[in-house]
């Protein structure tokens, strides 16, 4: 229907820009006054695109109006992305909502690879002038692509387009990672964080609350796993995989101890009092408490708890429909509170990340055509992201989360309150600064004697050395 109507109605629509900044784009059809000045042999002197029509009602004073209207012709552009999976089916049937809304007008197609090879060609192609017109992007990765010139500006597109992106309709934590030297970059899709997920029915049988704090999760998670091991049953309180996703674990309780993982010098700051705390924090889980067995690999976990072998799991909002899938009876909770509980503002934070939308640098001119079919695709998946939202990924867009679709989704209101989700500092070298501390998170959950200042000390030394190479 959307689609019908613009077509029919769109070229008598103005799309007009008044007192235009250059992150707050509006697109009410509105008049502005002009005057127009006659040159020597009596023309008028205008600016044209291809896209865009002046009207003017005399030769004198007048409002007139800027219309921009579609193209005349489709316009094809090409969209690349690392979703697959869960997330992959809700990205597959949002491109195929956008498709069918502007056919005739616009069409992406898609393309997907896996994660390892997606930056890669990224990294490859885009330089040699085969990348795609638009692309996901990880928050975390967008200063850093934005400083090496693979990616471009969104903000100007925006601007010359006239779409309705309005940065003030995002999670503002997000936005305020995605500019570069003022520049705009990026155009968030989601935020992700991991949640503690719990086992109604092991809750429920020991008459146990859902825990609000660490004491609580401790407490509950020792009381149900002592009774059922008690019974000759294989349950644990809280089996965590070394592995994955230790790192958000770390980054989650590093920030509820006040700790971070930049200083104002963007250089490495998790070594420090801090982040011994963070680090033990988690590890304690294992070695102090026993809620775990050693040596978890990657998805050990989640089995466990899938099949109701665990009290407690922790994990990503983006395996929520694996989880249901599996049909156990299940809630989730915040991790806020759980790696620190003293009361402070800091103690809610989660560490979160998003997908990003961002313009990969073309090596010929971007026509305002294609523009206009990039910025739409942008706007029209963000507003229509509780599609994607079903796939676990809770949407930036507050108009997509405002949405009854959104309301009715069950669990999402689980993970909290986005206004403690916690992104990453903003640096072009942050992966190389804060990569390091992955594997050390790792061999701290493996071994019980581990010294964290020395664990934390050679992460810095070995992100010192990455930063430097990036910079030559």
């Amino acid at each position: 229907m959307k689609k019908l109507l613009l077509t029919m109605v769109f070229a008598l629509l103005g799309i007009v820009l008044i007192g235009c900044n250059r992150f707050n784009i509006t697109t009410e059809a509105t008049t502005v006054t002009t005057t127009t000045e006659n040159t020597t042999n009596n023309e008028t002197t205008n600016t044209d695109t291809s896209l865009i029509t002046t009207e003017n009602s005399s030769a004198t004073t007048e409002p007139t109006t800027t219309a921009l209207t579609y193209p005349d012709q489709k316009v094809t552009i090409s969209f690349w992305n690392s979703l697959t999976g869960a997330d992959g089916n809700s990205m597959r049937q949002l491109v195929s909502m956008f498709n069918t809304e502007y056919e005739g007008i616009f069409e992406v197609v898609e393309t997907y690879t896996s994660e390892t090879d997606y930056y890669t060609n990224l990294n490859l192609l885009v330089p040699m002038g085969r990348g795609p017109d638009v692309a996901i992007m990880h928050s975390y990765l967008v200063q850093s692509y934005a400083n090496s010139g693979i990616i471009r500006p969104i903000d100007d597109y925006i601007e010359e387009t006239y779409v309705d992106i309005q940065t003030e309709d995002y999670i503002q934590g997000i936005m305020d990672t995605l500019y570069f030297n003022e520049d705009l970059y990026a155009i968030p899709l989601d935020i992700h964080v991991t949640g503690l997920y719990y086992n109604i029915d092991l809750l429920d049988q020991y008459g146990i609350s859902a825990p609000t704090n660490r004491s609580e999760l401790i407490a509950a998670a020792t009381q149900i796993q002592t009774a059922e091991q008690a019974a000759g049953r294989t349950v644990w309180g809280l089996p965590l995989s070394s592995a994955w996703p230790s790192e958000w674990l770390f980054t989650t309780s590093l920030y509820q101890n006040n700790g971070d993982e930049l200083d104002s010098s963007l250089n490495p700051a998790y070594n420090s009092p801090e982040g011994v705390t963070a680090l033990n924090m988690v590890a304690d889980l294992i070695h102090v408490h026993g809620l775990s067995p050693l040596n978890l690999s990657v998805d050990q976990d989640l089995f466990y708890f899938e099949t109701g072998q665990a009290a407690f799991h922790i994990q990503g909002c983006w395996m929520l429909k694996e989880i249901v899938d599996s049909g156990i009876n299940f809630g989730v909770i915040p991790l806020s509170n759980m790696f620190n509980e003293d009361g402070a503002d800091y103690s809610n934070d989660i560490a979160a990340r998003s997908h990003t939308f961002v313009v990969p640098t073309q090596n010929n001119d971007v026509s305002l055509a294609e523009k206009l079919a990039i910025t739409t695709f942008i706007k029209y998946l963000g507003d229509n992201s509780f599609v994607w939202a079903q796939a676990g990924q809770i949407p930036a867009s507050n108009i997509a989360r405002a949405t009854a679709e959104y309301q009715a989704l069950p669990y999402l209101s689980g993970f909290g309150d986005p206004n403690n989700f916690r992104l990453a500092e903003a640096s072009p070298y942050y992966h190389e600064a804060y990569s390091p501390i992955y594997s050390r998170v790792t061999a701290a959950m493996l071994n019980a004697g581990y010294n964290a200042e020395e664990l934390l000390a050679a992460a810095v030394q070995e992100a010192l050395q990455l930063i430097a190479a990036a910079q030559e």
